[in-house]
């Protein structure tokens, strides 16, 4: 297994905003998240992905223990030479893209592989090519974030995730930010990752996107996975009534 979140609490001023979660993540799996704004979701990711910390419970990569909950209860993180390493096994694309304005999109995918894992800048050009290929905007090379579309930008904050080579990876709201014309170019390639067993977890509002492509879904809400299991049994026939409540607004 890649991930195992197990009882993780996190709370801001006081205020429980992830009480209890635990799923795992195995190789090759699509795990997606749906549920409503303010469940959660995405302060799950960015605990997953270390950008924030844990008040409870544990994280472990790889069979190896990231974060854990001492005697005290409080929340104890590998140091930080370990911490290079569990970092290196996720990546994040986030809703916004995030890209470096004053960077060419080459240099916004070869400057972390080159200057983070000590990459060669012929074999870092050289696999960002291959992955602007892969997202079907090689001709952009040499182009700056301003010059691309929402979705040409999210597909290089994708190709950027990728070039870390992480052992999963993390999506949060990947199309949020786009109408629904680009939105198609970014779940396709999210699609032909899967399709790739790519490991995948994903926060998403499109829901026949996360029936089509998942392994598993989980459905969070106020904090707490509601309700989890295959895409077909949580979309078609949900056991709980607040999933049922949930879902019953996307078949209007």
């Amino acid at each position: 297994m890649i991930l195992e979140m197990k009882n993780i609490e996190k709370r801001f001023d006081g205020l429980e905003v992830l009480k209890d979660i635990s799923f795992g993540v195995d190789h090759g799996e699509v795990v997606s998240i749906i549920g409503p704004s303010g469940s959660g979701k995405s302060t799950l990711l960015r605990c997953a992905t270390f950008l924030e910390t844990i008040d409870g419970g544990e994280i472990i990569y790889m069979g190896e223990k990231a974060a854990h909950t001492d005697a005290s209860g409080s929340a104890v993180y590998a140091s930080p030479h370990e911490m290079k390493k569990f970092r290196k096994y996720c990546g994040l694309v986030f809703q916004q893209f995030n890209l470096f304005p004053h960077y060419s999109i080459l240099k916004n995918i070869t400057d972390a592989p080159m200057h983070v894992q000590g990459v060669s800048r012929e074999e870092a050009e050289e696999n960002a090519m291959a992955l602007l290929k892969k997202m079907g905007i090689e001709d952009k090379a040499g182009a700056y974030p301003f010059q691309l579309s929402g979705g040409q930008q999210q597909r290089v904050a994708i190709a950027r995730a990728m070039a870390m080579k992480p052992e999963i990876l993390f999506f949060d709201e990947p199309t949020s930010a786009l109408d629904p014309e680009l939105t198609g170019e970014v779940l396709k390639v999210i699609r032909q990752l899967a399709e790739e067993k790519m490991t995948m977890v994903v926060v998403t509002h499109e829901m026949p996107f996360a029936k089509a492509v998942s392994n598993r879904v989980l459905f969070m809400d106020g904090g707490v996975i509601v309700e989890q299991g295959d895409p077909r049994d949580v979309f078609d026939n949900p056991q709980e009534e607040r999933t049922k409540q949930f879902l019953r607004v996307f078949e209007r």
